[in-house]
């Protein structure tokens, strides 16, 4: 939960804040080519079956990557996207890697169930498809205010997952989350993965094939491609927004400089 803060008024100069300040790229990882399998991460209620795919990424401790406010990332409902009803966004602190167990998530810090953005919002707050026709495995989260996830100042390894939440139909439905291509570099461990319904306990990683198979099997059995970095990260960006004081500063700069002129 963040506190709300529109704009900053500094001798009689209305200026942009938080919300209305310029958001930035906080972590990409993009797909590059989009990879050709993709990892189960759903909630289907009617199964009833749950599958969680997560993956790492680098809290730099910048304060203007304070609060994330968006995700983009790829993925396909297998039955269509009719059956996708939510999307659940959890963040997780990490359990770094041990000579018998890769790392994974650890805490749960923070969970939200996004809903369908709605078409006449120019914000696109909810979940949504920016370009269903040439882009039709992308989808954007555009999270309200209120519920913007506070980093925090420090710099550490954290974990994202995201979860589709099928429509309750009485029918099985599925949603995949793709890979990012394994040609690109991959940074710091494999994603995870954990459903009891698959028979995974908490947790397996997508690393392909396992080192050792005491510590868990292989998980992917595709075709290895030319350049395969041996490793399995996700196809996600994150967006954020500065802390308040940040923007305040920032503020206070702006007007500095157009005292100078």
């Amino acid at each position: 939960m963040r506190i709300g803060v529109g704009w900053v008024v500094l001798g009689g100069l209305a200026l942009p804040c938080l919300a209305d300040w310029p958001h930035t790229i906080k972590w990409e990882q993009g797909v590059g080519g989009l990879d050709t399998y993709a990892a189960a991460s759903w909630i289907d209620l009617d199964t009833p079956s749950v599958a969680l795919t997560a993956d790492d990424y680098l809290c730099s401790g910048l304060p203007e990557h304070a609060y994330i406010t968006d995700l983009e990332f790829y993925g396909f409902s297998y039955y269509g996207i009719d059956y996708l009803d939510k999307f659940r966004v959890s963040f997780w602190t990490d359990v770094p890697a041990t000579p018998n167990d890769a790392s994974h998530p650890g805490s749960l810090l923070y969970q939200y169930e996004v809903s369908p953005a709605d078409p006449g919002d120019p914000l696109k707050i909810g979940w949504h498809r920016p370009d269903p026709v040439n882009e039709p495995y992308k989808f954007k989260i555009d999270l309200p205010e209120d519920q913007w996830f506070y980093q925090g100042l420090d710099e550490k390894v954290l974990w994202v997952s995201i979860q589709g939440v099928m429509v309750t139909d009485g029918f099985f439905d599925a949603f995949y989350w793709f890979f990012r291509d394994r040609a690109l570099p991959t940074w710091g461990d494999d994603a995870a993965f954990t459903s009891e319904y698959f028979g995974f306990p908490p947790w397996f990683n997508w690393g392909f094939p396992s080192p050792d198979p005491a510590t868990g099997p292989d998980l992917y059995d595709g075709p290895f491609p030319p350049g395969w970095f041996n490793s399995a990260d996700m196809a996600f960006t994150l967006t954020a927004v500065p802390e308040p004081v940040t923007c305040v500063l920032l503020a206070l700069g702006a007007l500095a400089f157009l005292r100078r002129r």
